[in-house]
């Protein structure tokens, strides 16, 4: 197992539990320094297993993310400063990835045996989507993907098919595109057609049939990190 040096001891005991889990873990020192990453940490921040984190800052490590360095640190300062949980959502080319990918990330205060905050543990997972679909039928929320392989529609009839899952009104759509309700009613239609289907029911059941029910388009996802 590996430990933090003499100098970081207090963190230890969080590495030990760390080491094993399959979720990304990590912890940083009061400047965010890199302490220690486990195994899936690595794998999600695409880093090489040779790069010695340890005293890293965030713009020395050797991967695309490392831009994002001064919003990452402030993401230490807000949870220092807080003394409590802060949460971000982090958009990027994880696990080395082509497309972009929302994840949430979390960041908790440690403090030692005297109540002194003495640095951070942080972790991420991927960012569940809760459609009003899912809600009504009950079902767990789903992780957002930026692809898909349905080949049947254009990019602007997948824009509109997301939020049409959004539950949003071909009024609302319209007025998003700054089109008329009759042009969005005619895509509507188009996209209807497309899936043999002749309601918004069916066409929710052909989504979930057919692995669209979680898909974002690419273009409402913004790289970088965004404070919730």
């Amino acid at each position: 197992m590996p430990q933090a040096s003499e100098k970081y001891r207090h963190f230890n005991s969080f590495i030990a539990t760390m080491e094993h889990l399959n979720e990304p873990w990590g912890i940083k020192d009061l400047d965010s320094r890199h302490i220690y990453m486990n195994k899936a940490a690595f794998l999600y921040t695409n880093t090489p297993s040779s790069f010695a984190v340890e005293g890293a800052f965030d713009h020395e490590f050797p991967a695309s993310w490392a831009e994002c360095a001064e919003d990452l640190q402030e993401h230490d300062r807000r949870t220092e400063e807080s003394q409590q949980r802060v949460a971000v959502i982090e958009t990027h080319y994880w696990y080395g990835r082509e497309t972009l990918s929302p994840f949430i990330s979390e960041k908790l205060p440690v403090f030692d045996e005297r109540g002194n905050c003495i640095g951070t543990v942080w972790s991420a997972k991927p960012l569940d989507t809760l459609t009003p679909l899912k809600f009504i039928n009950q079902k767990k929320p789903g992780v957002l993907t930026t692809v898909t392989d349905n080949k049947s529609f254009t990019k602007s009839e997948l824009d509109i098919i997301f939020l049409m899952l959004q539950r949003y009104t071909a009024k609302e759509i319209a007025n998003i595109y700054n089109a008329s309700v009759k042009t969005i009613e005619n895509r509507v239609y188009t996209i209807y057609q497309k899936a043999d289907v002749h309601s918004l029911k069916q066409f929710e059941e052909y989504c979930i049939a057919h692995n669209l029910e979680n898909y974002i388009p690419v273009r409402l996802i913004k790289k970088g990190i965004h404070f919730i």
